[in-house]
């Protein structure tokens, strides 16, 4: 009976070892999110900055889905979302992002959502978005990326070269376009009704 105790406790040994290994390993296993699909716009959609219908303002928009939420972000230009893509306090976990497609499209209805890495971008163009400020214009059709650069200046990138300083506005720009005296503006506005 001895020997029997002894080849179990050889045996048992490892095998409880190898199937704790097993058991923490697939614990390790990484989880993947399924990926949302893109959410039509409604009368109710309002940009994640400005909180304004988005369906009022004329060009490309953007949606980021973020793990958790069970609604995506909109934003009213594809430029703050790649902004806020780009912004260091951005912490929750982005499962999604779909950007307006305007190959074929008109300014005044933008075309179907595609994912953000799909198009090529035009970057420095004299197109304005929904907020009035300098637009990234996507187009999946490359010739009509050169047919808008044609017409409206500015540069072609894929959305992996977009950088941090490209997505957010300079000084010069936000003077140019009036955005610094619209948010000095809606800070007196807010400063005057909370009594500051």
């Amino acid at each position: 009976m001895k020997t029997s105790s002894k080849i179990r406790q050889s045996f048992c040994l490892p095998f409880c070892v190898a199937v704790f290994a097993a058991m923490a390993l697939g614990g390790c296993k990484e989880e993947h999110i399924a990926r949302p699909d893109p959410v039509d716009m409604t009368p109710e959609a309002v940009g994640f900055y400005c909180q304004m219908n988005l369906l009022e303002h004329d060009g490309p928009k953007a949606q980021i889905h973020l793990d958790g939420m069970p609604a995506p972000l909109f934003f009213s230009q594809v430029r703050d979302a790649v902004a806020y893509l780009h912004m260091p306090e951005q912490s929750h976990a982005v499962v999604a992002t779909y950007v307006q497609d305007m190959s074929g499209a008109r300014w005044d209805a933008p075309g179907s959502w595609v994912e953000v890495d799909a198009p090529l971008y035009v970057i420095g163009s004299d197109a304005l978005g929904g907020m009035k400020a300098p637009e990234f214009v996507p187009f999946t059709n490359p010739d009509a990326a050169e047919a808008f650069v044609r017409e409206h200046g500015g540069r072609i990138e894929r959305f992996s070269e977009i950088t941090a300083e490209e997505a957010l506005v300079d000084a010069s720009e936000a003077t140019e376009s009036g955005q610094e005296a619209d948010i000095g503006a809606r800070l007196e506005a807010l400063s005057s009704q909370k009594g500051f």
